[in-house]
């Protein structure tokens, strides 16, 4: 048995969100391209660059809702959500409850809006719950209790659906199913487990985020032309004259090198997690020691 729950409401609203978190990306985007160089025009590009990303999740989601899914036969029950299939074994289930029996709406800890509901959520009679569901009320809600997990599932008619689960229990399996979750793409990446490899990642970001914060406070008040002493106070020999726009090579070049450090990264955390938090701490490193560079310079 295959079955998808209505998506209608859930990919409309998730369709707006995703085009109203684009327009604002580009409208920051505009808004930067007319600001002078400073705190301000960062600010724009870094909130456009943040809507564009949430345009980008919101389609993720969207698409995760489009292929949202329950598949059933004698051996298993799989949730299917994007990249990512829980996979149930039959024997395993206890339990079928609708909601009406329990009288409790999840809220849930994740992804949710009108129409669409995936995360997390915590019932006082049952405990943690994993959420796949597209419902619009809580009328098709069912709960599926096994030894392990309770995951809540939309559907329109749950009596009907816990049926064709029982059915299929009582005719018994035909192979071993273990349960499991699998994931492919880019969510199957080792990196998004790796608790120690994000905290470098992160720290890295905020390294190369602090220089662009620095430069862009200091440019506006920079004169046209500057004179840079290398070591500071060097002799008239050791002096450049250089252009105020020059000093935004800088951070150009950090944030390439960060861009540089953190593909490198990614790709060898799968095959050695060692040399990806080298390179993580290095990308953070280089971006620490380039702020420093930059504040030596115009000391």
């Amino acid at each position: 048995m295959h079955y998808q729950p209505r998506r209608t409401l859930g990919l409309l609203v998730g369709a707006v969100l995703a085009a109203w978190s684009a327009a604002v990306g580009v409208l920051l985007v505009n808004a930067g391209l007319t600001a002078g160089t400073g705190l301000a025009q960062l600010a724009a590009y870094g909130g456009g660059a943040l809507a564009a990303a949430l345009a980008l999740l919101f389609c993720y989601w969207c698409y995760g809702l489009a292929t949202l899914a329950y598949r059933v036969d004698r051996n298993g029950l799989v949730i299917e959500f994007g990249t990512t299939r829980q996979v149930i074994p039959l024997d395993a289930i206890e339990r079928l409850v609708p909601e009406r029996s329990l009288d409790a709406v999840p809220r849930v800890r994740g992804i949710s809006w009108p129409g669409f509901h995936v995360g997390r959520a915590r019932l006082d009679r049952i405990g943690e719950v994993f959420v796949y569901s597209a419902h619009q009320s809580p009328e098709q809600l069912l709960y599926v209790m096994t030894t392990e997990h309770t995951y809540a599932l939309s559907v329109e008619d749950p009596a009907r659906f816990a049926e064709e689960i029982q059915r299929r229990q009582q005719l018994g399996p035909t192979a071993a199913v273990a349960h499991r979750v699998e994931r492919w793409g880019i969510t199957a990446h080792s990196l998004w487990h790796d608790r120690r490899a994000l905290l470098l990642l992160a720290l890295a970001l905020v390294a190369a985020l602090a220089m662009w914060v620095h430069v862009a406070a200091r440019y506006p008040d920079l004169p046209p032309t500057l004179d840079i002493a290398f070591p500071p106070g060097a002799d008239a020999g050791h002096v450049a004259i250089v252009e105020r726009s020059a000093l935004l090579d800088l951070p150009r070049v950090a944030t390439a090198l960060l861009a540089v450090n953190l593909a490198l990264g990614g790709l060898a955390h799968g095959r050695n997690r060692g040399v990806a938090y080298v390179l993580f701490l290095a990308a953070a490193g280089i971006q620490v020691a380039l702020l420093a560079a930059f504040a030596v310079a115009l000391a």
